[in-house]
């Protein structure tokens, strides 16, 4: 009975629990938040304007399920439904079938104004503060949702 109750108050108090992995990293030199929300079969990298929780930057990290044709993305597109990757974006490194918290860390910039995601210990996204879109392994070529990986500005940033 108690359980019917929680899961009646939850539902009740509009409160939405996460689908998939939810972590996230605090950086006291930026005051920002470097976030993995992963939902909808996909894993989104977030970095948050400073003081806030609010996204500023993302990146496509990895994702769930076998890539979608391009015509069935096209579809989906034109009705409005959340971004996924084709098979002519996403990369041979994009699906990550089953995700375990312990397999992710993060990786702050020294200015905390760019974040890294790493994926047992290797880096697959990354989003910056002076970038318009983040940089992925999970894609071949950049698209409107993100840029595919730039090895140069990742040194750049990072080491």
């Amino acid at each position: 009975m108690k359980q019917v109750i929680f899961i009646l108050c939850t539902l009740m108090s509009g409160v939405v629990m996460s689908e998939g992995l939810f972590l996230s990293s605090y950086n006291k030199v930026s005051d920002r938040y470097a976030i993995l929300d992963e939902f909808d079969q996909s894993g989104v990298l977030y970095l948050t304007k400073p003081e806030t929780q609010q996204p500023e930057r993302d990146a496509v990290a990895y994702i769930q399920y076998a890539p979608v044709s391009e015509d069935a993305w096209k579809q989906k597109m034109r009705a409005g439904e959340p971004p996924q990757l084709h098979e002519g974006l996403a990369s041979e490194v994009a699906v990550i079938p089953k995700t375990a918290e312990q397999d992710f860390s993060f990786l702050w910039s020294a200015d905390g104004n760019s974040v890294a995601l790493l994926y047992k210990n290797a880096p697959i996204a990354f989003v910056s503060q002076n970038e318009k879109y983040g940089f992925s392994k999970a894609v071949v070529s950049d698209s409107p949702i993100v840029s595919m990986w730039d090895t140069d500005k990742f040194n750049e940033l990072f080491e």
